[in-house]
């Protein structure tokens, strides 16, 4: 069994059963169920509505993938979207990159930049979230790829030129004819920047590799290609959602976000400063190892100045762009980690590099024994809101201790790559036992078992489901409509009079709302998790006539 596969499979049966056992996020996974459920009641394929309104936010492969599997397997199941459409799409994306630099780097180097890769945190995150960001993480690298086999294959392109039938020259023409579809792809599943962050990290490279023969892999067949597939798109959304809905989705969805957004806006040194955290635990060692690369001339190589040009170049762009979230940033971290990852083979024995791993162990180590004395640590105030797990944290703790003190061993080896891995694999044993405290965690971070408690409440005493000032409530609909039920919403008038029912709303809209401040007063609510909450204003059916029904 090859290497990769092992670890893939490694990944996977620490992930398992997180991915069976996790809810579903209100904010943003129970949208896009409802998004699907919408679709396939109304025969959608092109256009996609939210509660009644368009949502051309994203485009429509994976919604199409979501679809797929609804009606393959009849119901939404975590596991197979979050397995199917995140953690595949992962799995893939570390598989090209291994691939890519396979010739530089030993086993042991590989293995220790693969486990980087899939243990970094927003790449992980990632991975098990149902979001799209993955899906155009992976055909962005999949691009950047290709056009890496084609600016290497210098024999193809003049053979493919000259017209000579060279075996070189057929990946030439298809790798010239798989490029724009993986852009395609990426522009598919999530987007604008699935077309800004591979074609502009290209031009970069050329212009660094003071290569200007860019119609040479962005000619006219790109363009071509790229806009047939786009137009074929577009036209199916225009005669399915007509003028204003495509309008809305090539211009209030890009230009008017990309420049002056109305959602996620966030200053230009965002992911400078949150690159330390999406790319840990090793964002230090790549920026340490990059600048030694640099200092010692070690970047002049294709792919790694690929890489180092690409990660830079989409760090710079989404700087640039109005609306942020840390999620923006995942096409860059492949390249950051393998750039960072190419020059472990000269610099593994360096004094600071070393150092550096050797912090990160100590880190872990002291992480597992602090966690022995979490309630003489942590404030109390702060231990109140962590969950209870099946065990002591420090037993959940205990492989990052191992992998802290295996990392020292193999550091004093002389072995830094073993020490990255075993490292990273702690991260992943931790996971898994951690994982087994699902039903608890679920309490604190999604809204199934509060939502049946409000369902059940709402029936007994015959009084309507409600929420005022939580944007996420209609998602709530997920659960309710599955029981006849569904939740409207409260203006502050409404609010202020209400009577009889379940109200919805998120915890620190408290202390922000005198209103619902003022209704709350008095009042004991229930808080499902990730802020969510509910409070009983409902009454006994023979004291609830029709006249005192809650205005909605």
């Amino acid at each position: 069994m090859k290497r990769r596969t092992v670890i893939f499979l490694f990944i996977f049966a620490m992930l398992l059963p997180l991915l069976i056992m996790r809810e579903y996020t209100p904010s943003n996974e129970l949208r896009y169920l409802n998004i699907v459920d919408d679709a396939i009641a109304n025969g959608n394929i092109f256009t996609f509505y939210d509660h009644g309104q368009p949502y051309a936010d994203k485009p429509p492969l994976y919604f199409w993938m979501a679809m797929l599997l609804k009606k393959i397997f009849g119901c939404h199941s975590m596991f197979l979207l979050a397995t199917l459409l995140s953690l595949v799409p992962a799995f893939v994306t570390g598989w090209i990159m291994d691939r890519w630099t396979q010739n530089k780097l030993d086993a042991g180097e590989s293995t220790a930049a693969l486990l980087m890769l899939h243990g970094s945190v927003m790449f992980l995150a990632a991975s098990i979230v149902l979001r799209m960001d993955m899906l155009m993480c992976m055909f962005i690298t999949l691009a950047l790829y290709t056009f890496g086999k084609m600016y290497g294959n210098k024999k193809g392109a003049r053979d493919a030129k000259d017209g000579t039938p060279s075996h070189e020259a057929k990946l030439f023409k298809r790798n010239r004819i798989l490029l724009p579809i993986y852009v395609f792809l990426a522009i598919f599943s999530k987007g604008a920047v699935g077309f800004l962050a591979p074609v502009i990290c290209i031009l970069v490279f050329l212009i660094a590799d003071k290569d200007l023969r860019i119609g040479k892999y962005l000619g006219w067949r790109f363009w071509a290609i790229l806009i047939i597939l786009c137009a074929l798109w577009w036209t199916g959304v225009w005669l399915e959602g007509g003028k204003q809905y495509l309008n809305n989705l090539l211009f209030h969805q890009t230009v008017d976000r990309g420049v002056n957004s109305f959602h996620h806006k966030a200053p230009f040194w965002y992911y400078l400063a949150g690159y330390w955290w999406i790319v840990a635990v090793w964002s230090l060692l790549i920026v340490v190892l990059l600048i030694k690369g640099w200092r010692g001339r070690m970047l002049g190589g294709n792919r790694i100045k690929l890489m180092t040009v690409s990660a830079l170049t989409i760090l710079i762009m989404l700087s640039l762009v109005s609306s942020k979230i840390a999620i923006y940033l995942l096409p860059a971290v492949p390249m950051f980690v393998y750039a960072g990852a190419l020059m472990l083979p000269y610099y593994k024995d360096d004094r600071l590099v070393k150092a550096i791993v050797a912090i990160i162990a100590w880190i872990f180590i002291i992480i597992g024994i602090a966690a022995i004395f979490k309630r003489l640590i942590i404030p109390e105030k702060i231990a109140g809101t962590l969950p209870e797990l099946w065990a002591p944290y420090w037993v959940i703790l205990l492989p990052v201790v191992l992998g802290g003190l295996l990392g020292l061993k193999f550091l004093s080896d002389r072995n830094t790559p073993l020490a990255i891995s075993v490292i990273s694999a702690s991260i992943f044993v931790t996971i898994f036992l951690g994982s087994f405290s699902m039903d608890k965690i679920n309490r604190m971070t999604g809204v199934k078992d509060g939502c049946l408690e409000a369902m059940k409440l709402s029936r007994e005493k015959d009084s309507p489901l409600l929420y005022y000032d939580f944007s996420a409530a209609p998602n709530l609909d997920y659960y309710f409509r599955q029981e006849g039920l569904s939740i409207k919403e409260l203006d502050k008038d409404g609010l202020q009079s209400i009577t009889n029912g379940i109200l919805f709303f998120k915890e620190r809209r408290i202390k922000r709302d005198s209103t619902l401040r003022a209704v709350l007063e008095g009042k004991e609510y229930i808080k499902l998790g990730d802020n969510v909450c509910y409070a009983d204003f409902s009454v006994p059916k023979d004291n609830n006539p029709e006249e005192n029904n809650t205005q909605q």
